[in-house]
């Protein structure tokens, strides 16, 4: 390239603004969004990959099929299943347990931090995830009884910058520990989020040498952590509240598919408990890096991502940069038809063809160099703020240089191709007319563009649509004017709990502010932690064929929350929290098998060892998202609380929030004096389930509104090239009577068939799609005819509105002035 070419390219684009800027908006928005949605994709496939022989390592899931039918999936597993594959396979490297606890850690007077990201563990959980350790006091990872490893952000948020090592940490119910050992912080990537490890050894050494009353270690030296073989029945019958996620980490060479395959002979040695000997149990076996997105089990260690929305994701990315290619190829080509000449000259003149190819090139790569500086710019910004990922990766530079070289080469080769190398001649002996007759390719492209534009704005419509009839839709509770917080930690297994949890409520309940306090094991919006299986008809040998939920409440639960009873009573006042009778929904007394909910009233339950007896039907309610279906669930009277950690629930009567909570935390003060006052809104815990929809929602919104932004221009483009070459026409036919609204609709028309056909095209794709994402729901709402009809007709009036300007200019053009320029 030299001056003179580059001269000559930039005055064109200077002397053709419109064009130019069209061009360059089009490519500015396509990669953008092409950049945003690449790093997003690549951060929702990268998790766990980042660990060292993440490829060998694997989580080992359960699935049981019971003798009376039910099925369990889940993430959890007995601790005795990786230790027993450990033992029973020599390709199995090291092994480990997890277990997640509910923990509030005291980091000065009264003030805490809650929901800390803390587990119980074993010492080779370093083996197994290799985490570059920053600091530790001993070589022997883990095997301090008194002490915790924690991350390196976390020890900068206790301790700040002084040296966290052998610094005292209190949790929960004045449980103490020692900083042993400070590791690098496990990357957000992870489906693992873990800010605190303790052992299991040290958890039972506390909750057997710990004095609940004085809240002191009574130091026990002779103690001795004996822990039962893998081949043991006790290991085989935790409740599923209190399994483990359990890895393995295999040698190299070693098949996960020879261990499935002698699963059978392994377990065969295990003495296991009744249930599960008449009982089909296999593993599940799950390389770590398919977890977030592939892993739909039970009880997950935290909330995974979908795989079908990294699916939507990458389709939304194909058709922006479709409608982004269409768009610059598009106008391209109608750029070389006006230079057609020009070209054409060149040639006859002796240039070559290469030479005008050349010359199409360079103008491409002008427009590509100046959208892509703007692009990243802006795209570098989005990542940081919106994804908190720092920078884009290199990656995606690669995969982009690709893009741009193939567009920026079909912006080049289609135009010379279809317009310079076949028409040079023509163009000169018959002027411009017989060219610009041939362009139904432009009209094809544009109808392309506009089909995927209407798969976007119709899928959008209907995911916003559903998102509209999950929060509108009847929850069966009401949680509106509600707050909750957690239960005292500081009074965990404290012989005086149940008697300051009565002063508690009964002062609370006093106030003028409060309508209804209520104390329950979990709230809507908050995860069931504890079920059972093993819930059987008085007298009967076999437990029922599902697995129940089970909630621990009191007598003002369903009236904080607004949930009716269609049978039966509520739960009478007590003070020793310990009933023997309990409260089903509606979903429980059908499985069963129960007709009529009176009839359900009065009759008696076991569950596991202990008899109860029915005393209401609790109308059904979502306790969680609409992902969801309702559960069979039994609520009883008492305070057995999951990890021992429950919710108080204040519903309040009034707007005065501020004066009635101040008047709750003196209470709160008074009797829990050692521990700050923390509240949330129960809207807020409900509503954040639907977090990473609303966020799929809004980029998915977004984009839409730039592909049809793109659309847009490349309409107006071709609006404006059309009316170029109907001058001559337009101005013979006004001077021959034509009407200002004729001319219109004539100029017009085109594009309402283009539109029309690209609906076409459109409804059953998206049709498709929308179906597909719909079943990750429980619930789906209606999607009726009316969300089709208005991204067609929304389709058609930005397209009418776009080329519109174009025609009305044309058509109140002076027909003489149109017909002596021509």
């Amino acid at each position: 390239m030299n001056i003179h070419e580059l001269k000559v390219i930039v005055r064109s684009l200077w002397k053709k603004k419109f064009m130019t800027s069209t061009k360059i908006i089009g490519l500015i928005v396509g990669y953008t969004i092409f950049i945003f949605l690449a790093e997003k994709i690549q951060h929702e496939t990268s998790y766990d990959t980042f660990w060292k022989d993440s490829e060998s390592i694997y989580r080992v899931g359960l699935d049981v099929q019971y003798e009376n039918g039910k099925e369990v999936k889940s993430a959890k597993n007995f601790g005795g299943s990786s230790e027993l594959l450990a033992k029973e396979f020599e390709g199995v490297l090291t092994q480990c347990n997890i277990g997640r606890d509910v923990v509030t850690i005291f980091n000065g007077p009264k003030q805490k931090i809650q929901n800390v990201d803390f587990v119980w563990s074993d010492p080779t959980f370093f083996s197994v995830f290799d985490r570059n350790i920053i600091s530790s006091e001993s070589g022997s990872l883990l095997e301090n009884i008194h002490g915790v490893a924690i991350s390196q952000s976390f020890a900068k948020k206790l301790f700040g910058n002084k040296n966290p090592l052998g610094k005292e940490l209190t949790v929960n119910e004045g449980w103490k520990f020692v900083v042993d050992t400070v590791f690098e912080d496990i990357p957000g990537n992870s489906h693992m989020k873990i800010d605190v490890i303790g052992t299991f050894k040290t958890l039972f050494y506390y909750m057997r040498n710990f004095d609940n009353k004085n809240q002191v270690l009574v130091e026990n030296p002779a103690y001795q952590y004996l822990k039962a073989t893998p081949y043991e029945t006790q290991r085989w019958q935790t409740p599923v509240e209190y399994r483990s996620y359990c890895y393995i980490k295999l040698e190299d060479n070693t098949s996960i598919t020879t261990i499935e395959a002698n699963l059978k002979n392994a377990l065969k040695k295990v003495a296991l408990p009744e249930n599960l000997k008449t009982a089909e149990m296999n593993f599940i076996f799950q390389p770590l890096a398919n977890i977030h997105l592939k892993s739909k089990l039970d009880h997950e260690l935290s909330v995974n991502g979908d795989q079908r929305q990294v699916l939507f994701l990458s389709m939304i990315i194909i058709v922006v940069l479709l409608v982004c290619l269409i768009n610059f190829v598009n106008l391209n080509t109608i750029s070389t038809i006006e230079n057609a000449k020009n070209y054409s000259i060149r040639i006859l003149n002796g240039s070559r063809y290469i030479q005008v190819l050349r010359l199409l090139c360079i103008e491409s790569v002008v427009f590509n160099i100046v959208a892509l500086a703007v692009a990243i710019t802006i795209a570098y910004y989005l990542v940081d703020s919106q994804l908190s990922i720092n920078g884009i990766s290199s990656f995606t530079y690669l995969i982009l240089s690709v893009i741009v070289v193939s567009i920026t080469a079909l912006a080049s080769i289609v135009p010379f191709l279809s317009v310079v190398k076949n028409k040079a001649f023509s163009v000169i002996k018959g002027g411009k007319q017989k060219l610009q007759q041939k362009w139904t390719s432009q009209k094809v492209m544009v109808t392309l563009q506009f089909s995927v534009t209407i798969v976007l704005i119709i899928c959008t419509t209907g995911i916003y649509t559903q998102m509209q009839y999950m929060m509108d839709k009847e929850l069966g509770f009401n949680g509106k004017q509600t707050l909750y917080s957690f239960t005292p930690m500081t009074m965990n297994q404290h012989p005086e709990l149940s008697s300051k949890l009565t002063t508690f409520k009964n002062e609370v309940s006093a106030l003028s502010g409060i309508t209804s306090f209520s104390v329950s094991s979990s709230i809507p919006g908050k995860s069931i932690n504890r079920l059972t299986n093993q819930v059987t008809e008085l007298g009967e040998p076999r437990p029922y064929p599902v697995t129940f939920n089970q909630i621990s409440i009191d007598n003002q639960f369903l009236k904080t929350y607004d949930i009716s009873l269609i049978a039966g009573m509520n739960f009478a006042s007590q003070n020793d929290w310990n009933s023997d009778e309990v409260l089903i929904n509606e979903t429980a007394f059908s499985k069963m098998n129960i007709t009529k909910a009176s009839d359900a009233i009065g009759k008696y339950i076991s569950i596991g060892k202990k008899n109860y007896q029915i005393r209401g039907i609790v109308e059904d309610y979502h306790h969680v998202s609409l992902h969801n279906p309702v559960t069979p669930t039994i609520y009883a009277q008492n305070i057995n609380w999951d990890h021992s950690v429950g919710y108080y629930s204040f519903q309040l009567n009034s707007n005065a929030i501020g004066e009635t909570m101040d008047q709750v935390s003196r209470i709160w003060n008074n009797l829990y004096p050692n521990e700050e006052f923390i509240f949330n809104f129960s809207n807020a815990a409900f509503e954040a389930q639907y977090l990473q929809d609303q966020k799929f929602n809004q980029i998915l919104s977004y984009a839409t509104v730039l592909a049809l932004l793109i659309s847009c221009i490349g309409l107006l483009g071709v609006a404006l090239f059309n009316t170029k070459k109907r001058i001559k026409e337009i101005g013979i036919r006004k001077v021959n009577g034509a009407k200002i609204n004729q001319i219109l609709v004539m100029l017009n028309i085109d594009f309402i068939k283009w539109v029309v056909v690209a609906y076409v095209i459109a409804c059953p794709i998206s049709w498709y799609a929308l179906n597909k994402w719909l079943e990750n729901f429980a619930y789906q709402t209606n999607l009726g005819i009316w969300i089709y009809l208005i991204a067609g007709f929304g389709a058609l009036g930005i397209a009418l509105l776009t080329v519109s300007w174009q025609s009305f200019i044309a058509a109140n053009r002076n027909p003489v002035e149109a017909l002596r320029n021509e």
